[in-house]
């Protein structure tokens, strides 16, 4: 009987080696699997950073020629297409803008700088920056006094105004109107940005803010890209904001943007 106890426990300790030695291999074998993908993640950041610091200086010679297009056209002696070119410069520059914003839109919060701003004159400045593509459109703008004070980042923010307007331009009718105004519930500011042209259809508006989805206007009459809203969220939701839309395909399109961090409330609507 002792015998065999001797052997059992003998067989015990055999199988508790066993089974240590190999959970060492396991374990291991994992360690060097996340060292692995920790130098791949680290190579791929590196690439990225790389990737982004051309495109950062790409923008800035880019600009150079642009703004010398934009002398160039004020002292052609055609009126008419001097007004064109700047149009289709100011819309190349809107472009460019666009592709930095992208390119740093996955490490955007490490550029936060957050401040009282007044979204009336963040508003307002985006409407003169752009003021060509409602021209171009015969746009009428119906801007409602707004004085209001958010905290929030401005370069940011003004982005993202322009994202917004730049879609109520793009699907607005020829001669249409875009309605920009806001609204306090408690302690939060809604900004509505709404255009009376395409809207968007029930089965397109719960998919506008996935990554590359145009829906079927987009596709079809203007050439969309499907990362405006996209970003927009993105940005918004890391700033402790968001973003909602409302439509009626056909009839109108109000894009809503909500920030809770209001600074000081002075609201003025007609």
């Amino acid at each position: 009987m002792e015998i065999e106890t001797r052997i059992a426990n003998c067989d015990m300790n055999d199988i508790d080696i066993k089974i240590s030695r190999e959970y060492r291999g396991i374990v291991e074998a994992v360690d060097r699997v996340n060292i692995d993908n920790m130098e791949k993640i680290e190579s791929l950041k590196s690439e990225i950073k790389e990737f982004n610091d051309y495109v950062t200086d790409w923008v800035h010679q880019i600009k150079i020629p642009i703004s010398i297009l934009e002398i160039m056209s004020e002292r052609l002696e055609d009126k008419t297409v001097s007004k064109s070119m700047r149009i289709e410069l100011k819309r190349i520059d809107s472009l460019v803008e666009k592709v930095m914003y992208i390119s740093r839109s996955g490490n955007y919060s490490s550029d936060f700088s957050f401040e009282s701003v007044n979204i009336g004159k963040i508003v307002r400045d985006v409407i003169k920056k752009n003021r060509y593509m409602f021209i171009i459109k015969n746009i009428e703008i119906d801007l409602k006094d707004m004085n209001v004070e958010v905290i929030t980042d401005r370069k940011w923010i003004s982005h993202i105004f322009e994202i917004i307007l730049d879609n109520a331009c793009k699907y607005s009718h020829e001669g249409g109107k875009i309605e920009i105004y806001s609204d306090i519930k408690d302690k939060r500011v809604d900004i509505h940005f709404k255009d009376y042209g395409e809207g968007i259809s029930i089965s397109d508006i719960g998919r506008v803010f996935e990554k590359g989805f145009t829906g079927k206007n987009g596709r079809n009459r203007f050439k969309s890209t499907g990362m405006g809203l996209y970003v927009a969220k993105k940005i918004l939701n890391a700033m402790g904001s968001d973003i909602k839309v409302e439509s009626i395909e056909g009839n109108y399109c109000d894009v809503i943007i909500e920030i809770s961090n209001i600074a000081e409330l002075n609201i003025y609507n007609n």
